[in-house]
């Protein structure tokens, strides 16, 4: 499967000596105009570059670097495309186990170089990307859902969905599939060569959680109680009222010359049920005021406690509680 070193070491340089010759040709038509533009020096530039850069990578491969010789030709290739350039590096990915890259460059070869390629070269290609078939596996994704990341053997493919099936190594792969709101998953899976294998993405949508609940004062007062204890009081304070008004008159009678022991007694007999009655009404104002009060402070006890009290939920991942401050 693998070509003989020789065989890549005579194409590269091939490949070296056509790209150098492209870059002379173009230096000896700049050379040729007076007045060169900007856009042909910019170009000049980058295929020089792309030439260093390629006998860079043909240096490395001879070292037996093949993932630094593959990075060198693919960005001559990016500086300046050329599509002899694809036949080195695809060559370099079969070296590196990357089939399916392998096979991607070797079909753009035989698609842009069209006539230019070789009848021979075009065999041999063919025959290359033959064997890369018992190499290669094909991959489809399928998902009802839009915008689910998907990420192949630790590198980002995209989101769903993907239009075309998609050409992979074969072999073990792993494919993790993710998306806001739902729980991500995970799909191993080994394929054989010229395997075709259907995935459908399906996501689990993660639990609701209720969210916090910030508890704001109730204000739970008995009303009831504070209106009696309002009603008694005014009551005690009227009862007040007269019970000093008789003790005035009281005092009145005393010095009063010839004033009845009859009045005076009926006046100190309104003063004092006056007193009694003030009595009474003030100790039940203070009383209802405090039951009043009582109730509502235990009111609000029991609604803190209910607010406290912790919240159990139950579901496929676990069990949980929350509790209240």
């Amino acid at each position: 499967m693998r070509p003989e070193r020789p065989i890549h070491l005579s194409i590269l340089c091939l490949c070296l000596l056509s790209c150098l010759l492209s870059t002379r040709i173009s230096y000896a038509q700049d050379a040729k105009s007076n007045e060169p533009t900007v856009h042909s020096r910019q170009s000049s530039t980058a295929e020089k570059e792309a030439a260093e850069r390629f006998r860079r990578g043909l240096s490395l491969f001879n070292e037996s670097e093949y993932a630094l010789a593959l990075i060198e030709l693919e960005r001559a290739y990016q500086l300046a495309p050329n599509f002899r350039a694809l036949y080195n590096i695809g060559l370099v990915n079969i070296q590196l186990g990357r089939y399916a890259n392998a096979t991607h460059s070797l079909e753009r070869y035989l698609q842009d170089g069209t006539a230019e390629v070789a009848k021979a070269r075009r065999e041999e290609v063919q025959g290359l990307l033959n064997d890369l078939k018992l190499r290669t596996a094909t991959l489809t994704l399928l998902s009802k859902g839009v915008g689910i990341e998907v990420v192949f053997d630790g590198k980002v493919l995209g989101a769903t969905p993907f239009r075309e099936p998609l050409l992979i190594d074969a072999g073990e792969h792993t494919l993790r599939a993710s998306a806001i709101g739902f729980a991500p998953k995970t799909y191993t899976f080994s394929l054989a060569g010229q395997d075709e294998e259907t995935i459908h993405v399906v996501l689990d949508p993660l639990p609701r959680t209720e969210p916090l609940r910030i508890a704001t004062p109730t204000r739970t007062v008995f009303w009831p109680g504070f209106v009696a204890a309002g009603v008694l009081s005014a009551g005690a304070v009227a009862s007040g009222i007269i019970m000093l008004d008789a003790r005035s008159d009281l005092e009145s009678l005393k010095d009063k010359p010839g004033s009845g022991g009859q009045a005076r007694s009926d006046t100190a007999q309104r003063a004092n049920v006056a007193a009694m009655s003030t009595d009474v009404l003030t100790g039940l104002a203070l009383v209802t005021t405090g039951v009043s009060v009582y109730l509502s402070l235990r009111k609000v006890r029991s609604q803190r406690e209910r607010d406290r009290s912790p919240d159990i939920a139950i579901s496929p991942r676990g069990m949980g509680a929350t509790v209240h401050f």
